[in-house]
């Protein structure tokens, strides 16, 4: 798993379980919102860093725990 830790420029997604990273064959990694194929409201590819977003929900803990911030 990608950390925020290590990839500061990539925000909230770099820990988001909804964020998954795809690595393109020329070396570059995007993130995908899998949150975009059912909610309009999420870009597929967000600009990055994502600093705030309704639909962050932590990888980190076992229970979900939402915040919830308008969409960056």
């Amino acid at each position: 798993m990608i950390t925020d830790d290590r990839f500061p420029e990539v925000g909230l997604c770099a820990r988001c379980r909804h964020a998954s990273h795809i690595k393109s064959t020329r070396g570059n990694i995007f993130y995908l919102c899998e949150q975009s194929k059912t909610d309009p409201r999420f870009a597929r590819y967000p600009r990055l860093p994502v600093l705030l977003c309704p639909g962050y929900d932590t990888r980190d803990t076992a229970s979900s725990t939402k915040e919830s911030h308008p969409i960056a």
